[in-house]
């Protein structure tokens, strides 16, 4: 359809390729910067994170995986700063309990878009 409006595709897709490969070269320049140590498996949690943020908030929502993205940032940072101090070093496993239980009531995510029927 695109095509069909004198939209480029190609290019937009070259440029949507490029953009996120800049914005990930920012991202790992900024996390070396604040770690001070650089190491091949460095963005495995992540990416980890950003996964299980976009599950949470609707996979077939682009503004729903934004907010699981924040729904669970926000949480952990809620853990980090009640829980106990002998438990802050668990604080993944209680993060992805609260992720569990939202998944086993919610299985489409938080925030997934009303009409899920099949696209032609």
């Amino acid at each position: 359809m695109a095509r069909l409006l004198g939209v480029k595709a190609d290019r937009v897709i070259a440029l949507a390729f490029a953009v996120s490969g800049g914005l990930a070269g920012i991202v790992a320049l900024l996390f070396v910067s604040k770690t001070g140590v650089l190491d091949f498996q460095m963005g495995v949690p992540l990416a980890v994170a950003g996964f299980v943020g976009t599950v949470v908030g609707g996979m077939g929502s682009l503004l729903g995986a934004v907010l699981g993205g924040f729904a669970l940032g926000v949480a952990s940072m809620l853990l980090q700063a009640l829980l106990p101090t002998d438990l802050q070093p668990s604080r993944d496993a209680f993060l992805y309990g609260l992720v569990i239980l939202v998944l086993y009531f919610r299985p489409q995510g938080l925030f997934a878009p009303r009409a899920t029927g099949e696209r032609i």
